[in-house]
């Protein structure tokens, strides 16, 4: 299995995994509701969050293989040096802040019955996971638009739709501007998949 395919895969996976993790964890966020954080935290769901973290943290594995394919098509290597450190820090980011959404209802899993939080603090931690996912959000954003002005030999719609999925990573606080993200990463793993391009450098043109 070529670079290319492995990227794909990644793609798909950072698109797939990391909803479908988000969906299976259901942390509470947005409007404060002490039900929300009741359901979340009981024995019988906290199984579902371990999953969740599992999930998410795969996601991120794919992430990094297809950051690392986009990394070898960048020319000018100052500039595939800040694409790498930005994704590397936006994956580390993303993970971190699914752990903190997860923390809780994995704490009381492990210590039993004997630990309990008030609703409002697990709702915090939940939110704090949250910010920090929208931190690396922000520096995956950064990432895309440094490779989508580099010099790379991609199809036009390759580099104008990683433009839409950097500033729809940057927006990531919106929350719904992350459905293009992973638009962008499904489509970018079908491509490398399906055509198994293998991008070189190209000249800067005017």
């Amino acid at each position: 299995m070529n670079r290319s395919s492995l990227a794909g895969i990644g793609a798909l996976a950072f698109g797939v995994l990391m909803i479908v993790g988000l969906i299976v964890e259901n942390a509470p966020g947005g409007s404060y509701s002490a039900n929300d954080v009741a359901d979340y935290v009981r024995s019988g769901h906290r199984p579902l969050v371990f999953v969740a973290l599992y999930l998410g943290a795969l996601g991120v594995v794919g992430l990094v293989f297809l950051l690392a394919r986009l990394r070898a098509a960048i020319a000018d290597s100052a500039l595939a040096s800040i694409f790498w450190g930005l994704g590397l820090a936006a994956a580390g980011a993303i993970t971190a802040g699914y752990a903190l959404t997860t923390a809780v209802p994995i704490a009381m899993g492990y210590g039993g019955n004997g630990v309990t939080l008030d609703a409002p603090v697990t709702f915090v931690f939940s939110e704090t996971g949250w910010v920090v996912m929208t931190g690396g959000c922000i520096l995956l954003g950064s990432a895309l638009l440094t490779f989508a002005r580099a010099a790379v030999s991609v199809p036009g719609w390759v580099r104008w739709s990683t433009v839409v999925a950097g500033v729809a990573a940057i927006a990531a606080a919106a929350w719904f501007p992350l459905a293009l993200l992973i638009l962008w990463a499904l489509a970018i793993g079908i491509w490398l998949l399906a055509a198994r391009p293998a991008p070189t450098v190209a000249a800067v043109t005017g």
